[in-house]
């Protein structure tokens, strides 16, 4: 038992403040297309909820981590992970917002 709970505290130390790792696994699991709902189940409740756009952040205010999900007729056509402190793992599927039609992979 002992062992176990070693485990699952090592297990939420690598995740890292504020559970960013546990949300960057999550962000990775959601694909394009999805139904709203299904990405509500992977993803958790959205910190905002505007029209067509969920947008998550991490509780810990030092996590600057951004995460926005964008729908159209109720399935996921784009999602992006920014942070500015680690610009290079910053990542975008999808469409840009500005209706561009240029895709980001």
């Amino acid at each position: 038992m002992r062992r176990l709970v070693i485990l699952a505290v090592l297990a939420l130390l690598a995740a890292g403040p504020g559970g960013c790792g546990t949300l960057r696994g999550s962000y990775n699991a959601v694909a394009l297309g999805m139904a709203q709902g299904r990405v509500r189940e992977i993803l958790g409740t959205p910190r905002y909820q505007l029209a067509d756009e969920w947008v998550y952040t991490q509780d810990n205010p030092r996590d600057l981590t951004l995460v926005t999900a964008r729908f159209k007729d109720g399935k996921l056509v784009a999602k992006s992970w920014q942070n500015p402190e680690k610009p290079e793992d910053d990542n975008r599927v999808g469409p840009a917002p500005n209706g561009s039609g240029a895709e980001a992979e």
